[in-house]
C-alpha cells in the first residue's frame, strides 16, 4: 500500500510541490526519494497516485502518474454536533469520527458544557484530521466548525433529518425513516444531559430524540455509536455520481442487527 500525503494545492502541467511538513515526512519518516511512488489527496476528493520527481531540502515535487481515483465517499452525509468532554477525549473522537465518515463535526457549547475548544485547540485537532485521513484513506477531510451555541445550532439545518441523543428517546426499531439523499444531523449533549428546556427548544425545532443505548453513554461513545449506526442503515458506499446515493431505512424493518 503506497504512503500517502495531503497536497491541498492543485496540480499545475500534472506536478504536485508538498508543503514542508509533508515533504519532510516523506523524506526523512518514511525515507523515500526520487522515483518512489506514494498516493496524494487534496482534502476535497481528488486522489491519484504520483511520482517523486525533485527533493530540494524541504521540498519534494510530484508528478501525477495516470487518471485520479474515484472519490470514495460515505453512504450518506451526516453532520455530528457535540457537547466537547474532558481531556484528551475529545482528540480521540475527532480522530474517530474523520475514521467513520463523518463529514462535518461541531462543537456545542450548552448549559452543562464545561469545555469549549478555540484557536490553536482548533488548528491542532484540523491537523489531526488531516493524519486520520491520510491513515484512513479518506479522500475529502471532515469540517471542524468553531463551537456553537446550542440556541443557535439546534435552529440550523431545517434541510436535514435532526436527531437527538436522549436516554428516553425513540429505541432503534422506531427511529424515523432515513430519507434517500437527505443529509442527517444528530446532537449529542455534556455530561448530565441536556437541561430540560434545551430539550423542549429541541422538540419545537422538530428534533427527534433517539435513544442509543440502554446504557447512559459518554459523550464520545454516543456520538460515534450513533453515527455509525446510522452509516450502516444507509447501506454501502455512495456513488458521487448519484446525488441520490444514500440508501432508505424504514424503522418498521430495521436490520437484524437492532
Amino acid at each position: 500500500m503506497s504512503a500517502r500525503f495531503y497536497c491541498p494545492d492543485p496540480p499545475r502541467d500534472g506536478r504536485l510541490r508538498l508543503g514542508r511538513d509533508e515533504s519532510r515526512h516523506l523524506t526523512r519518516v518514511c525515507r523515500l526519494g526520487l522515483g518512489d511512488r506514494v498516493e496524494v489527496f487534496d482534502g476535497q476528493g481528488f486522489t491519484a497516485e504520483a511520482e517523486v520527481v525533485s527533493v530540494a531540502g524541504d521540498s519534494v515535487e510530484l508528478a501525477v502518474a495516470g487518471e485520479p481515483r474515484r472519490e470514495r465517499r460515505p453512504p450518506c452525509s451526516i453532520t455530528l454536533a457535540t457537547a466537547v468532554p474532558k481531556g484528551d477525549r475529545f482528540d480521540w473522537l475527532v480522530e474517530k469520527a474523520t475514521e467513520l465518515g463523518v463529514e462535518r463535526l461541531v462543537p456545542l457549547v450548552t448549559e452543562r458544557s464545561v469545555v469549549e475548544p478555540r484557536g490553536s485547540k482548533l488548528t491542532r485537532l484540523r491537523r489531526l484530521i488531516i493524519e486520520a485521513s491520510k491513515q484512513c484513506r479518506r479522500d475529502r477531510l471532515m469540517l471542524l466548525d468553531d463551537p456553537i451555541p446550542w440556541t443557535q445550532w439546534v435552529a440550523s439545518c431545517p434541510e436535514s433529518i435532526r436527531l437527538l441523543a436522549d436516554l428516553d428517546g425513540s429505541p432503534p426499531g422506531r427511529w424515523p425513516p432515513l430519507e434517500r439523499g437527505r443529509p442527517l444531523a444528530l446532537s449529542v449533549g455534556p455530561e448530565g444531559g441536556f437541561t430540560p428546556e434545551e430539550r423542549a427548544r429541541a422538540g419545537q425545532a422538530g428534533w427527534q430524540p433517539i435513544s442509543l443505548s440502554v446504557h447512559t453513554l459518554r459523550i464520545e461513545t454516543a456520538g460515534l455509536a450513533g453515527c455509525a449506526a446510522l452509516l450502516a442503515l444507509c447501506g454501502g458506499e455512495q456513488n458521487p455520481e448519484s446525488p441520490d446515493g444514500a440508501g432508505s431505512y424504514n424503522a418498521a424493518n430495521p436490520p437484524a442487527f437492532l
